[in-house]
């Protein structure tokens, strides 16, 4: 009888370590997509660039404005840059089938200007400067409270003044985005890591779409 407790033991133990790698193979699983990029006019956009949460996936589309591209449950949102009509962004709802149609008279952007506000174009030769030194300050909140005009903080509730609605608890707080990448959560940052903290609003806050409706906070870290 003593030497089944051990092998019932290790039994469970087996059968726990397989179960965990199921589910993390599950929960990283990525499912291929397909989509077209449209004009306003929904004629095919070809050779427009494909952003994943604002990061460049370097997938193009095709002359019939076709892409295909490989997501994950971490994805949140699509984008389409194209030079002639700016940018446009679709929420993904589990679709496998994606259509980004540009609206008409949409604001125009170039690649440049995406990278100044925030999202990771990679391989753009940029003017570098000197980081700011931000080690003072003992949390990012105490950081944009002090550094960023027009922000109220309340303990992690932020707000930018001139956006949505006039309390720093209306729940309309502003897009984070660190590094190219939409964070839920600035908690996790030391300022003494960050090179920079900028601010986006209005019309230009507008090309993040529905997401940019509060303002945009855009943070870089040192490298």
């Amino acid at each position: 009888m003593k030497t089944k407790q051990p092998r019932l033991y290790f039994i469970t133990l087996y059968f726990m370590f397989v179960g965990t790698l199921i589910a993390q193979t599950v929960e990283s699983k990525s499912v291929r997509v397909s989509g077209t990029v449209l004009d306003p006019g929904h004629n095919p956009v070809k050779k427009a660039i494909i952003y994943l949460d604002s990061v460049n996936t370097r997938v193009r589309t095709d002359k019939k404005g076709h892409f295909e591209i490989d997501l994950n449950n971490e994805n949140k949102v699509i984008m389409a840059f194209s030079p002639i009509y700016g940018i446009q962004s679709v929420d993904l709802d589990g679709s496998e089938e994606i259509q980004i149609v540009f609206p008409e008279g949409g604001p125009l952007v170039t690649e440049d200007k995406l990278s100044e506000l925030g999202y990771d174009t990679k391989g753009k030769v940029r003017s570098k400067r000197e980081p700011k030194d931000y080690s003072k300050y003992l949390d990012m909140y105490q950081l944009i409270a002090t550094e960023v005009p027009g922000a109220q903080v309340n303990g992690t509730k932020i707000r930018l003044r001139g956006n949505a609605l006039n309390s720093v608890n209306s729940g309309q707080e502003p897009l984070l985005i660190v590094d190219g990448t939409v964070v839920s959560s600035i908690e996790y940052i030391l300022p003494r890591n960050v090179a920079s903290v900028e601010v986006i609003r209005d019309e230009n806050a507008s090309l993040y779409g529905a997401r940019g409706a509060n303002g945009v906070i855009v943070i870089k870290m040192k490298k």
